[in-house]
């Protein structure tokens, strides 16, 4: 007995290992548009003389460029003492509506001043600001979709939280509070999948009173803690990025951390060789997880990496880089039944993405072209950078998919409604031959036969009974049927697919099979009479 146990389980596996297809990605060298990641292009406006965006200037940044984000800075210095105009706000919605269009998405931040210097005021009062954020919170939440994510602005020169007027040059506990007023208004005036970014660690630190980096089990919640991340707007400038690390032994590490779960960006700001050259560029890209970094400033850095031979890569690597690796896949599966899917994704990006998508397996019939969408558990937040992520799911068919054969895709669209059916907003993985522009699909390369069921629930039957069969040397075997006569016989593989076999009764019960057409491994007898259906599982070992 412990033999044929043996036996079955032998050729169980032997079946499932013959019906699988392992398939084979190759990684493309392409730059590629990919959403809320890369370089980006300043875009800042002032209320003395608001200048719109370009229309084509922003498409070309994408189509020609390989550009999806943006940076729009919106000065309100003519407000600070003010509420915002009308015309300003709808000069501001008029601006995103040209960023939706374009198919790219914008880091937003605002602030009073561009000039520390001048002795003017470079920001406005706390009350002033809660007050002007309660007028953009529609704005905010009407464009939330095509915002990436929104700097904490408004205080200090450039909206840096630094040179101040209102919020202390070197913050009391009473500057801090006010800062973190702010900073909790803009978070409640976003959607909750939407984060805030602060200038240093050491104010994160300061605002939430906390020392330690959030953890994994921290991340991706709706707390204000979990939704603020960090940019840098000197990267590479001096020792200390000109103050952006108060102390380098204990910011780095919390950094490190904390941008596995937040998004990080900014802008370098001036030449510091060697340490804004290429190789300390790249490692601190990738130990900080940065996503973006201003393309127009500052030249003298950018063209040195341009002279170094890093630009290439720096604009392939910044945010996410997935390249499918290997998926294995059933050939065919039945209606009602889990499908296997193994698929193996590198991360050779620099960050993992900080925003919320889902990606699902789509099931398109060859003939019809109906699509059918199954989520996967697998969170693409989690894809993190330098790490091989294996994704092995069964991935329950809807009920209205029929019989027919199935091409497979991977696709990553935006998780708000508005952009998910555009490709544009979609992720596109890194490989040959697998992107479908039109519709913003990664081809799996594979095609999946998908079979009516044989199912003993359906018939209403016992479970089949498993009978083990070492065939003789003339292929034959007889199987009893008691209680049947006058019978019909079909015989199924595992996946519900029939395959002829000659047959013939020996007598009421009994059923004589050729086994010379199947193969080793596991089928099902069924025969039916009258009213009464009986099936066996048979193994067949030549």
């Amino acid at each position: 007995m412990k033999r044929f146990l043996c036996l079955a389980a032998f050729f169980t596996a032997l079946v499932a290992v013959a019906q699988t297809s392992t398939v084979t990605y190759n990684a493309t060298t392409d730059v590629i548009a990919n959403p809320e990641r890369g370089f980006y292009r300043h875009e800042g406006t002032h209320s003395s003389d608001y200048d719109p965006l370009n229309q084509n200037s922003l498409t070309n940044f994408r189509t020609n460029n390989k550009i999806t984000l943006i940076l729009r800075l919106f000065y309100l210095e003519g407000f600070i003492n003010a509420p915002i105009s009308s015309q300003y706000l709808q000069n501001m919605q008029n601006d995103f509506a040209k960023v939706r269009a374009a198919g790219l998405k914008c880091v937003v931040r605002f602030a009073y001043s561009d000039d520390y210097d001048s002795g003017t005021p470079q920001d406005a009062t706390k009350a002033q600001i809660l007050a002007h954020i309660a007028q953009l919170k529609p704005i905010l939440t009407a464009n939330a979709d095509i915002i990436a994510v929104v700097q904490a602005g408004f205080i200090g020169t450039w909206g840096e939280w630094y040179y101040t007027s209102n919020f202390g040059m070197n913050p009391s506990t009473s500057d801090f509070n006010n800062r973190r007023e702010v900073v909790e208004s803009l978070l409640n005036a976003l959607p909750t999948n939407r984060f805030v970014q602060i200038r240093t660690p050491k104010l994160k630190r300061s605002l939430f009173n906390v020392n330690s980096a959030l953890t994994q089990a921290q991340a991706f919640q709706s707390t204000s803690l979990a939704r603020t991340g960090h940019h840098n707007d000197c990267f590479l400038a001096s020792s200390t990025d000109e103050g952006t690390y108060s102390n380098v032994a204990t910011d780095y590490p919390y950094l490190e951390q904390e941008t596995r779960f937040t998004p990080m960006g900014g802008e370098t700001c001036a030449v510091n060789e060697p340490r804004s050259e290429c190789p300390t560029a790249i490692q601190e890209f990738q130990k900080f997880h940065w996503s973006y970094i201003n393309l127009d400033y500052h030249p003298g850095v950018i063209s040195g990496w341009q002279a170094d031979a890093c630009f290439d890569e720096i604009e392939k690597r910044l945010g996410y880089r997935f390249e499918l690796r290997t998926g294995i896949f059933p050939q065919t599966a039945t209606l009602g039944s889990a499908v296997p899917v193994t698929i193996k994704i590198q991360n050779v990006g620099f960050a993992a993405p900080f925003n919320q998508r889902t990606a699902y397996v789509v099931f398109r019939n060859t003939v019809t072209n109906a699509e059918h969408r199954v989520a996967l558990a697998s969170d693409p937040r989690l894809w993190e950078a330098g790490i091989m992520t294996t994704i092995t799911e069964n991935l329950t068919l809807p009920a209205t998919v029929t019989e027919g054969s199935y091409k497979m895709y991977l696709v990553l669209p935006d998780s708000d409604a508005t952009l998910a059916t555009r490709p544009e907003y979609a992720i596109r993985m890194a490989n040959n031959n697998t992107w479908e522009s039109t519709t913003g699909y990664n081809n799996l390369n594979h095609t999946l036969t998908i079979s009516g069921a044989l199912s003993v629930g359906d018939h209403n039957e016992s479970k089949p009974e498993l009978v083990i069969y070492p065939v003789p040397s003339n292929d034959q075997m007889t199987v009893q049927f008691p209680g049947i006569a006058d019978f019909s016989v079909s015989v199924y593989n595992t996946l519900g697919q029939v395959i002829p076999v000659e047959s013939r009764t020996e007598s009421s019960d009994q059923l004589v099979i050729n086994t010379s057409a199947l193969s080793n491994g596991v089928y099902f007898v069924t025969l039916q009479g009258g009213n009464t259906k009986q099936t066996k599982r048979i193994i067949v070992k030549h």
